[in-house]
């Protein structure tokens, strides 16, 4: 399938609520005025075409799973993400502290640590789990990647932070596990030797190929995943994973990697998200990896610059994800996260969700700002305001859930 940037809209007009979102163009001017080396004008995309989805026309469901979707996971791996260490290794978990009657004796909380073991070496970090208390049947649940700071089980009680509303969640019934990005691997290019990477490594620098911080992150939620699963007031089969901005880069990922997520949020994940990499609107490839190089494996800084190179870009990753449910959400403000093409990348996945049997969004204008557009296993927003995770993108998530969750 092939995309060009002439196909795209080139006026920008205020929104009604009855008409597709574009871009503020008193935002795109005072953008492209502070930031003349980045764009944020839709004329000023670069001309590109993308790499298909399907091998073919004529490509049946058993080949896309059997070898189109390993070859595209692994181009991923090689080109983007990094490969993950096959080192063999133990987790175990430690209950630090329980609160049993939190949110008015709604749910049980655990403060948890959970640690990785290498031969006599080990890594541990903590984490948070909370479960519902009045469910009669197993409950799905939500791991949720908080890049923002460190909570305790005593700060989630106290409810003091909405960026995780553990206790919307629990009243909406689900479960919900978190953990801290930084605890796993930090998210600082110069502390690599305290990353559960160089832990893997034995301290040894990565390679062009090794994993990054977001594959490290999205490795801690499949951990997150298991801890749900083995709850059993939690339905295993019914467990999604929420991130946002470099979080939501890491849920995308985290989901192509392990297909026991049966749900994923991406909230304003941008490049190297749910983006597409060759429209460069925003945060570009040359951008990220100059600023966050530990994010990426070393071989992705090679398409700085020079997008149109890259073998995949994310329309392909979230079709990766394909039979499954993907939701992605962008912020009116936040045109450094290039919203429009955020969309774009979920539209040209579509292919991949109908070979296998399910509708989704194909719909090339965008929804009007605040409104909710789901079809099949896909769903998409866009926010008014700036880029933040807020109490109304999770409730438009958990309508979506609901939806796909349902008994």
């Amino acid at each position: 399938m092939a995309l060009f940037a002439s196909t795209m809209p080139r006026a920008f007009a205020q929104t009604t609520d009855a008409s597709p979102w574009q871009a503020n163009r008193e935002l795109v001017t005072k953008l492209s005025e502070k930031q003349p080396e980045f764009i944020y004008e839709e004329d000023k995309v670069p001309e590109f075409d993308l790499p298909p989805v399907l091998e073919s026309s004529t490509e049946s469901p058993q080949h896309w799973t059997s070898v189109t979707r390993p070859k595209l996971l692994q181009q991923f791996r090689d080109h983007v993400y990094g490969n993950r260490p096959d080192t063999k290794h133990s987790v175990s978990t430690r209950q630090v502290k329980t609160v049993s009657n939190a949110f008015d004796g709604k749910a049980t909380g655990h403060q948890m640590e959970m640690t990785v073991s290498i031969g006599d070496r080990q890594f541990s970090f903590p984490f948070v789990l909370m479960t519902p208390n009045q469910s009669k049947q197993p409950t799905p649940a939500v791991v949720f990647i908080n890049n923002r700071s460190q909570l305790s089980l005593d700060d989630v009680v106290a409810e003091s932070d909405t960026f995780w509303p553990a206790r919307t969640l629990i009243e909406r019934g689900y479960a919900t596990a978190s953990f801290f990005t930084s605890d796993v691997d930090p998210d600082d290019k110069d502390r690599y030797s305290d990353s559960i990477r160089s832990f893997f490594a034995n301290g040894e620098f990565p390679s062009q190929k090794s994993w990054g911080s977001l594959s490290a992150w999205g490795w801690a939620a499949s951990r997150m995943l298991e801890q749900l699963a083995a709850q059993p007031s939690v339905d295993a089969d019914r467990i999604a994973v929420v991130g946002h901005s470099r979080g939501g880069k890491t849920a995308l990922w985290a989901a192509a990697e392990d297909d026991r997520f049966a749900a994923v949020h991406s909230n304003e994940s941008g490049c190297g998200g749910a983006a597409l990499s060759r429209r460069q609107f925003g945060e570009s490839v040359a951008r990220i990896t100059r600023v966050f190089p530990h994010w990426f494996c070393r071989a992705f800084t090679a398409y700085s610059d020079n997008e149109s190179e890259l073998p995949v870009d994310q329309h392909q990753l979230i079709a990766i994800l394909a039979p499954r449910g993907v939701y992605i959400s962008s912020a009116d403000e936040d045109l450094w996260a290039d919203p429009h093409g955020e969309y774009l990348a979920l539209v040209h996945s579509a292919p991949a969700f109908e070979l296998l049997g399910q509708a989704a969004i194909t719909q090339t204008s965008m929804p009007p700002i605040d409104q909710q557009r789901v079809r099949g296993k896909t769903g998409y927003h866009v926010r008014s305001g700036p880029h933040n995770l807020t109490p109304f993108d999770w409730d438009m998530f958990l309508d979506f859930t609901d939806t796909l969750f349902v008994r």
